[in-house]
């Protein structure tokens, strides 16, 4: 399953964010949620989560890659669902994202991304066409 679309939500008083009923179903009750690339946070199932821990668990034991897989660790966290299909993002991933109150998600194949809407409408003007990085991408 990928993780398709774009959502636009609110990161409510309590710090919790709404997750859409589309992405509910394929993430079960519980989920790792991430600090990404660009100030975004990534939000894995478990299964997809165990595959991605298993690359950084496969890294080298250098003092450098020691304290990196470390830092990724203890970064993640672990988040269940609330019966409403929100949960409470803790305080490090929410200032690691800048969230404020307007947020994305947005899907991105086998995870998908929470955003400060801003910084998402900064990210996509960058966005380059598959011609522009001269791919071809079979339709």
């Amino acid at each position: 399953m990928d993780f398709l679309g774009l959502y636009k939500h609110s990161l409510d008083a309590k710090n919790r964010i709404f997750i859409p009923s589309k992405y509910r179903e394929y993430l079960g009750g519980t989920f790792v949620i991430c600090p990404g690339a660009d100030k975004s946070l990534y939000v894995y199932s478990i299964e997809e989560w165990e595959k991605v821990a298993a690359q950084v668990k496969a890294l080298g034991s250098t003092p450098e890659l020691r304290r990196y897989k470390r830092s990724f660790f203890e970064r993640a966290d672990m988040v269940e669902l609330d019966k409403q299909g929100r949960f409470t993002i803790k305080a490090e991933l929410k200032e690691y994202a800048h969230l404020d109150k307007d947020i994305v998600i947005a899907g991105s194949g086998n995870k998908f991304e929470i955003w400060d809407a801003e910084s998402y409408e900064e990210e996509t003007r960058r966005t380059l066409s598959a011609d522009d990085l001269d791919i071809e991408v079979i339709f």
